[in-house]
């Protein structure tokens, strides 16, 4: 009965069902958990999952400590109920969407698209998100609930273009279906961390919306017109000529392996010469933020400490302290570190070359698919989370994205010409969020019943769309 009333939501406690409760009784009761679980749940976004406490949860509703204990008795199962309870609000509300009464399949569509627009934009689901992603590696109800999540999305998805589209096979829906999600989650990164307003965010949520729309609508013959290019690309049979150099011995990041190297500055270069006491100390540096990287991605933001790091580098922290006097020193220099060896890749495959730009642009999406380690993912996830707690990382998140932009919008405007700045940054814009989302699906339900192969070649097909401009055809709805 427990595990069944958690679930739905609402704690199972004898109390509940006693047959001589009086009807108000029992509806301040149910006002009263609902205010704790929509409580626990802004708790979470605000503190993190590393410091939620449930003394904090009961100051904000107003009660004692001792008071909550009695409608949820461990930390554990508050969190449970809370999450869940979101979640499955979310979920409903989905649902009683695409299934209204007496509208067809594309209205439905379009209003089921809006309204996940709306709540990506307008709500704190964003950053409620990114909290669970990084949350789901160290409890494992909240990795089901993620995996439960990215089922029941699919799935209201499948059941509409299967209206719209009675000759795709089921496998080609959920393929869509599944890109639609990735394309979602991808907006919800980015809104998370994202200081990007006015009519460039308009531009791009108007681009974003008709790129759905055109994924839901398009025949499958409009999508296979771009299926050369995806066959011809390296990336199309699991291997890439792209690689991040310094990510493992294969260069990508392999577990536990993350080599990172602090770039000496430009002035540091010209002023000084090189001595063996600096090169032993540049190692030294270099050592010590790769295991402060690896530790991150392993253990958490929680345990990102000076001491942490000082111990898994078997050393004293006030010998870590002679490189790194402050957690602040540490943390921007190795988020540094991890976002040069990406925007060095992105600056690279960008650079003008006899290969046509189009190819480049696939290259830089090829280059997350072919991170397929966890450690990689892991790493990300704890860096979106940490980035609502933390102004650096905050800032240094919001730097490398807007680098990374940079380089697929110069890509773009090779493409087309034509397109205005704000068009060509929209469309980078788009093409970030369906790879950042299909690097979080390949990872929050690696045994999910649909082959990410496909939904890569999808996702180049919707690519080379973008960045040629073509999402409004007559297709569209």
């Amino acid at each position: 009965m427990q595990k069944k009333a958690i679930k739905q939501g609402i704690p199972d406690h004898s109390e509940e069902t006693k047959p001589d409760m009086q009807p108000a009784t029992q509806r301040n009761r149910e006002l009263r958990i609902k205010e704790i679980l929509d409580t626990a749940r802004q708790v979470l976004q605000e503190d993190g999952y590393t410091r939620f406490a449930t003394r904090r949860v009961a100051d904000r509703v107003g009660i004692t400590h001792g008071n909550l204990q009695y409608y949820f008795r461990t930390k554990e199962e508050l969190l449970r109920t809370a999450l869940s309870a979101y979640v499955s609000q979310v979920m409903a509300d989905y649902i009683a969407i695409a299934s209204r009464p007496g509208m067809g399949a594309a209205q439905r569509c379009s209003a089921l698209i809006s309204h996940i627009f709306q709540n990506i934009n307008e709500t704190d689901l964003p950053k409620f998100m990114v909290e669970l992603w990084a949350f789901s590696w160290h409890e494992g109800y909240v990795a089901d609930l993620l995996k439960d999540m990215q089922a029941r999305f699919r799935g209201i998805f499948v059941k509409l273009l299967s209206e719209l589209h009675p000759t795709l096979t089921n496998e080609e829906c959920l393929v869509r279906a599944a890109v639609i999600g990735a394309q979602m989650d991808g907006m919800t990164i980015f809104a998370s961390h994202g200081a990007y307003t006015g009519k460039d965010y308009i531009e791009f949520v108007r681009v974003a919306k008709r790129a759905v729309k055109m994924l839901v609508s398009a025949s499958p013959q409009m999508l296979e017109s771009e299926a050369p290019l995806r066959r011809s690309h390296p990336g199309a049979h699991g291997g890439s000529g792209a690689q991040v150099e310094g990510l493992g011995s294969d260069g990508y990041l392999q577990s536990q392996l993350l080599r990172l190297r602090v770039p000496q500055s430009t002035q540091d270069a010209f002023y000084y010469r090189p001595t063996t006491q600096g090169k032993r100390r540049e190692i030294k540096v270099n050592e010590i933020v790769s295991t402060a990287a690896n530790l991150l991605a392993a253990e958490g933001y929680a345990n990102f400490t000076l001491a942490r790091v000082a111990k898994e580098l078997g050393i004293l922290p006030s010998a870590l302290q002679n490189y790194f006097p402050t957690y602040d020193d540490l943390l921007r220099t190795t988020l540094d570190a991890v976002g040069q060896v990406y925007l060095e890749s992105f600056a690279e495959i960008g650079k003008p070359s006899d290969k046509p730009a189009l190819e480049r642009l696939c290259e830089i999406v090829t280059l997350f698919e072919d991170s397929r380690d966890l450690a990689v993912y892991r790493l990300w996830s704890e860096l979106w989370a940490l980035a609502q707690h933390s102004d650096i990382t905050r800032e240094l998140v919001r730097n490398g994205y807007a680098a990374y932009r940079v380089v697929c919008a110069d890509l773009i405007r090779e493409i087309d010409p034509s397109a205005t700045a704000r068009e060509c940054l929209a469309r980078a814009t788009l093409v970030a969020a369906l790879v950042d989302g299909a690097f979080v699906m390949n990872f929050c339900a690696p045994d999910q019943p649909v082959r990410m192969a496909r939904v890569f070649e999808l996702i180049m097909a919707i690519t080379a769309r973008v960045a040629h401009g073509q999402i409004a055809t007559s297709d569209a709805a």
